[in-house]
């Protein structure tokens, strides 16, 4: 077999005119009339002799528009790599008329991400590459794919230069069994050929319904058309519809997958390859569907290496399925699969959570990410339930920034109720050492979704930024999270977005209630900066020493991650060539280099104090005296 670099973007195809319009002959003369039995049989054969299953050697016969160049290719079968994928595959030319338009296309993640669509994802039989589909009924999946064919006839630009010119990039094609209550047949599917495919439908004037039951092969319909084409092919005295369905009839020198090697099943790998081609190039697609696809691959890539976080209860499989949208019936709250992604896709960054998700996008995308992007997968996923329109852009950005508050990072679900976190996070106010516990990430992660996602947002990002009464998100969040005032409000506003009210303001020295408040205002966006910034100098009224140490830890982990803040702007400043200029002019200050060392030193002492403490605590716990 012979390797073969990734090929380069596809050039567009141009937009067709009088001029472009191609010889119908010069595409026709691929075509063969229709095989004997004994000529099909014969390419079956040579195809199981390399390894390939019964149903997979015959849709490969009866998709090839010459038997002869397909025997070849099956001589000669093509590896190339993609990521961490290896496909095996084979180019001959197809007949168009069996390819079938895919149901799970990338161009749908966006839709798929909000349950629109209808439809399952493709399976896969296991060490096979060939897809399965299941469907009750053959009508309901016709009526789904119905607008996404009518869309892509209606506004892809490409398809009037396909009916004028034919099909002059190959794509690549797989094969799927598809099962509904019409029963089993097994075709091509358009793996990266969607528009192709529909444009090449379009000019045979065929339906999805005729790719997958009526054209069969071996029918008299199927035998028909063919025929027909043919005929049409070698002569000079055609209609423009009959040179228009030749020039539609195939697809040259079709890429077909016929084996692959990945550490998940094909299903899987299909997608990721798909992605991965259109993620390469300069992107294409909407924002939500960029980002769903690189956060579905961001979380296999997490499951393969056994990295997700599971919550007690659950399974790997279970949290992978919530998080890449195809189990829609988990049964865990809105906030909580919010939570679930903020933890998953927004892990610290000296974690090994972190470089697989970065590895994973880097796969697809060829570049390495920036840390913010780990907090734009997130906040995506967890608003899959918002429609991608102009709102879901604020949202995003506003949910985006919030969870760049480093004590969110790695945020851990326990689905505790939010009084019960409420109660823990008040202690952890008092006793931790560190800028926040547990609870109460969990805590504002819950109410972070809801400030953002409730019938009016609350937490909104400032276009004007950190200065003065324009906080960011981040720092709204941060500075609630300081004071037993403002935990006892994101509390509130937690219970409140779960019951489906407007969020009430809590007047001083109350409790969080799950009901509605006699004489409770609406909290709203400019009393919520109220709140943050009120709450910034009032935290708990005793000051013990420990008290303020604990506020002295604090206020060194917002000043570092303003320092985070302040580096990540130097990386963003870029050229005219839009290349950074710190990655070309560099940067060197002995000045910072000592000061950073200095606090490396004192951290590095900080915590040789803190495990002798622990273990000086455990041998007081056993024996009741130091030893």
């Amino acid at each position: 077999m012979s390797h073969v670099p990734t090929s380069a973007a596809e050039p567009p195809l141009p937009f067709s005119t009088e001029s472009d319009i191609v010889d119908h002959r010069l595409i026709g003369a691929r075509l063969r009339p229709p095989a004997s039995q004994a000529v099909i049989d014969k390419s079956v054969a040579a195809g199981v002799a390399i390894g390939l299953s019964p149903e997979m050697a015959e849709v490969l016969a009866a998709a090839a528009a010459d038997q002869q160049q397909l025997r070849r290719a099956l001589r000669s079968p093509k590896i190339q790599r993609f990521g961490s994928e290896e496909f095996t595959y084979i180019e001959f030319d197809v007949v168009t008329w069996r390819i079938l338009p895919s149901p799970d296309n990338i161009r749908f993640e966006d839709e798929r991400a909000r349950g629109t669509i209808p439809m399952p994802r493709f399976g896969a039989v296991k060490g096979e590459a060939l897809l399965t589909f299941e469907m009750d009924s053959a009508d309901k999946m016709i009526d789904a794919m119905a607008p996404r064919i009518t869309d892509m006839v209606n506004n892809n630009p490409h398809i009037g230069s396909i009916l004028d010119r034919g099909i002059e990039t190959p794509g690549w094609l797989s094969a799927v069994r598809l099962t509904t209550d019409l029963g089993t047949v097994t075709r091509l599917e358009s793996t990266d050929a969607f528009g192709r495919t529909v444009a090449s439908h379009q000019g045979l004037g065929i339906t999805f319904k005729d790719a997958a039951w009526n054209l069969r092969p071996g029918s008299r319909r199927a035998n028909i058309l063919l025929r027909d084409l043919v005929e049409w092919a070698g002569s000079d005295t055609v209609t423009d519809d009959q040179a228009r369905m030749v020039r539609c009839s195939i697809m040259p020198n079709a890429r077909v997958i016929i084996g692959y090697s990945a550490p998940r099943g094909f299903d899987r790998a299909r997608r990721r390859f798909v992605a991965h081609l259109h993620m390469a190039p300069p992107m294409t697609f909407s924002t939500a569907t960029t980002l769903n696809a690189k956060a579905n691959a961001s979380v296999d890539n997490l499951y393969e290496r056994g990295l997700l976080i599971i919550p007690a209860g659950m399974t790997a499989e279970g949290v992978r399925d919530i998080l890449d949208g195809t189990d829609r019936k988990h049964g865990l709250l809105p906030d909580q699969v919010a939570v679930l992604a903020c933890g998953t896709l927004n892990p610290h960054p000296n974690k090994r959570q972190a470089r697989a998700v970065n590895d994973a996008i880097a796969d697809l995308t060829g570049a390495k990410p920036k840390l913010e992007e780990r907090t734009q997968l997130a906040a995506e996923v967890a608003l899959r339930g918002f429609p991608a329109d102009r709102r879901l852009t604020a949202l995003r950005s506003a949910l985006d920034r919030a969870w760049r508050w480093s004590v969110l990072r790695g945020v851990e679900l326990t689905c505790g109720h939010p009084l019960d976190l409420l109660a823990e996070a008040l202690r952890e106010l008092v006793q931790a050492g560190d800028a926040a516990g547990p609870a109460t990430a969990e805590l504002a992660a819950l109410a972070s979704y809801h400030l953002v996602a409730g019938r009016t947002q609350l937490l909104t990002r400032s276009e004007f930024g950190g200065r003065g009464s324009n906080a960011e998100p981040q720092q709204i969040m941060r500075q609630l999270a300081k004071s037993d005032v403002g935990l006892r409000q994101l509390c509130q506003v937690v219970l409140d977005g779960r019951a489906g009210r407007d969020p009430q303001e809590l007047a001083d020295g109350t409790m969080p209630q799950d009901a509605v408040i006699p004489g409770a205002e609406v909290l709203t966006p400019e009393r919520l900066r109220e709140l943050a910034d009120l709450s910034e100098g009032e935290g708990i009224t005793h000051e013990s020493p420990e008290d303020r140490f604990a506020s002295a830890l604090k206020d060194f982990q917002e000043r570092l991650d303003d320092l985070l803040a302040a580096a990540q702007a130097v990386g963003r400043v870029t050229g005219e060539d839009d290349v950074a200029l710190v990655d070309t002019l560099g940067f060197s200050s002995s000045n910072v280099r000592d000061t950073l060392v200095e606090i490396t030193d004192l951290v590095s002492e900080w915590r040789g104090t803190r495990r002798r403490a622990d273990r000086m605590r455990a041998d007081l716990d056993e024996s009741g005296d130091a030893r």
